[in-house]
């Protein structure tokens, strides 16, 4: 039986609280870089639309080269281990 003072116990659910965090750290990754190419391609057909920089810069929109670089993400397959979890 395991109680609160067992320091195997105290470990892994320390170890299961980091790896939620990572997890939900690489969601919100995936949705940032979604959020990010949404708001370039939206940006783009504004300019293309006849709308200046500096008129959409001066209204409140972010320049897109503010905005955070970021590489096309792959969202991974899920893994075996995955498949305990749900």
């Amino acid at each position: 039986m395991s109680n609160q003072f067992d320091p195997v116990a105290k470990l892994l659910n320390q170890d299961e609280n980091r790896e939620r965090a990572v997890r939900e750290l690489g969601a919100a990754m995936v949705q940032l870089e979604a959020g990010v190419s949404s708001y370039k391609d939206a940006y783009k057909a504004a300019t293309d639309a006849g709308w200046t920089k500096r008129e959409l810069n001066a209204a409140g929109f972010f320049d897109v080269v503010k905005l955070p670089k970021v590489k096309k993400i792959d969202t991974p397959a899920p893994s075996p281990f995955d498949k305990d979890e749900q």
